[in-house]
């Protein structure tokens, strides 16, 4: 959102405690300033992200890797029609990682 145009018209807003931590929180996570978030918020009603966190990158990486691997045990199961005690074996563990880390 970078325009040629001066800003000279200025405005001040008022926040709570509570509120100006949630808008700072948000900056953040979207890497912009809280000037930045608010103009795109007021003008178009969204925020663009301009870098994804590194975290985020690393769960979805995760996520993927995880969704590979359960389509592969799928497309194994659905070629017989008995389970061999590796795949649930895979199977509890995948599931026991993914309860570990969304349900702690």
């Amino acid at each position: 959102m970078h325009n040629k145009e001066n800003r000279n018209i200025k405005k001040s807003f008022r926040f709570t405690r509570s509120e100006w931590f949630l808008i700072q929180k948000k900056c953040k996570a979207a890497d912009i300033t809280p000037t930045q978030y608010i103009q795109q918020i007021a003008i178009s009603g969204r925020t663009a992200k301009k870098n994804c966190i590194k975290e985020q990158q690393k769960y979805l990486a995760q996520i993927t890797t995880i969704g590979n691997n359960i389509n592969q045990i799928a497309r194994k199961l659905n070629t017989n029609n008995k389970i061999e005690f590796w795949m649930l074996r895979l199977l509890l563990k995948i599931e026991n990682h993914l309860n570990q880390k969304w349900l702690s």
